[in-house]
């Protein structure tokens, strides 16, 4: 007996191992809608990729116009889409840029419906500096100033647009040479779309969905910071000083002196890290981009899934979101969720959750089906709530339940911006 162990003890071990793995796996996903919030994850700085700016700062939306001027939404879990354009886009080298048009929203919204094109999308302005970086190239930024979309024709361009919602401006941008023989229409095969269309509404540019439509539901692992180490990255200098913890009620501060403290809240895991840096330290509006992605990148927080989500407060504060397959993730409390602010004053704020979604899951579940958006409007004029609304998007809830694992169910809903916080719908219909 002891003979034929010791000559099949790979076999047995090899055994043990997957037998193992699969109660593990088993216990994971008996209740896969929960997290753990009490884990941290020693090994967040690990899983984290190296992120350049121009990755923090890429298009999240891919619309693909065909022939007839129909626009979809392309998404897919099988390749990076905006990867794919931004290397495409890279390989070019782009020359002279002229302004085509502006201040006629009916020429505006013929170019966002142009046949057989292409469209990445922001979900808010960016600069042409922060263009610049992400597709490494060197357009007049002095030109052009804002930028909502980049507009790529799929047969034989001899130009891409730049398309700034402000003003409906749109520049045309010579390509003067192109290294990547590859097309884009390949792009366009093989991936998973939602009819979409483009309206302006009381002057704002819309992606409306005129049909019921369904997207799936996925999960993931979620991981935790380690707050002390999380308040180390966020208070220390290269300078010796030493943190003082107070510990009050459900929250911990961490002081380092008068000028830094972060302010931790034991019982939904946010953060807030305050920090004066006087009037002369300030960064000028343009170098924000630069400077918050600098302060993320020090905090160690896992960015593979992090992207610019918007600019307010006098393009003076940036909020950055998780995003699954080209769709924001929105948190009640704030998961996956980072926003900065840099007052003239020289006051710095950072808003920010020790949780994050780190890895896919399997996970069976049945697709969700989603209304029209005007099916979604008419149920918010019905409850007298739609005069409040400012914008809607469809984004994935991130929600949160008192049972805890490490594992969490991103389900597909409307979000709407009522009152200036973007709220699920069905929310209101309460």
């Amino acid at each position: 007996m002891i003979k034929k162990i010791k000559t099949n003890w790979l076999a047995i071990a090899l055994t043990i191992v997957v037998v193992i793995s699969l109660l593990l796996t088993a216990a994971i996903w008996s209740n896969p809608v929960q997290y753990e919030r009490t884990r941290d994850s020693s090994n967040s700085r690990n899983l984290n990729t190296t992120q350049s700016m121009g990755d923090l700062y890429l298009p999240t939306q891919v619309v693909h116009v065909n022939a007839d001027q129909q626009q979809f939404l392309l998404y897919s879990s099988k390749k990076n889409l905006i990867a794919t354009v931004q290397r495409q886009l890279r390989s070019c080298q782009l020359g002279r840029v002229s302004l085509a048009k502006s201040d006629n929203s009916d020429v505006y919204l013929g170019y966002l419906h142009q046949p057989k094109s292409l469209m990445i999308s922001y979900p808010d302005s960016v600069t042409g500096t922060i263009f610049n970086e992400t597709f490494s190239q060197s357009i007049d930024t002095s030109r052009v100033k804002q930028i909502d979309h980049i507009l790529i024709p799929l047969n034989n361009p001899r130009n891409i647009y730049l398309l700034a919602d402000h003003g409906y401006k749109i520049y045309r941008v010579r390509i003067n040479r192109s290294k990547e023989n590859g097309s884009l229409n390949s792009l366009v095969k093989g991936t998973s779309k939602v009819e979409v269309d483009h309206k302006i509404i009381h002057g704002q540019i819309l992606l409306l969905y005129p049909k019921s439509f369904t997207l799936p539901v996925f999960g993931y692992q979620v991981t935790a910071q380690n707050i002390d180490t999380l308040s180390q990255n966020l208070i220390s200098t290269n300078k010796q000083s030493s943190i003082s913890t107070e510990h009050k009620g459900n929250t911990t501060t961490y002081r380092d002196g008068e000028n830094k403290r972060v302010i931790y809240n034991h019982q939904n895991g946010t953060v807030r890290y305050e920090n004066y840096v006087g009037r002369d330290d300030v960064p000028k509006s343009s170098q924000l981009a630069s400077y918050f992605y600098s302060r993320i990148a020090k905090t160690g927080i896992p960015m593979d899934n992090l992207r610019y989500d918007g600019i307010s407060d006098h393009q003076r504060t940036i909020n950055y979101r998780s995003y699954v397959e080209g769709f924001p993730i929105f948190n009640t409390t704030g998961y996956g969720d980072i926003r900065m602010s840099s007052k003239t004053n020289g006051m710095n704020k950072t808003w920010l959750s020790l949780y994050s979604i780190q890895v896919p899951l399997p996970i069976n579940q049945k697709p969700v089906r989603l209304p029209s958006t005007t099916t979604v409007f008419n149920e918010l004029r019905a409850n007298n709530r739609l005069k409040d609304v400012n914008g809607i998007r469809i984004g994935y809830l991130w929600k949160e339940n008192t049972n805890d694992n490490t594992t969490v169910k991103l389900t597909p809903t409307y979000f709407v911006d009522y009152r200036g916080q973007w709220v699920d719908y069905t929310e209101l219909q309460k």
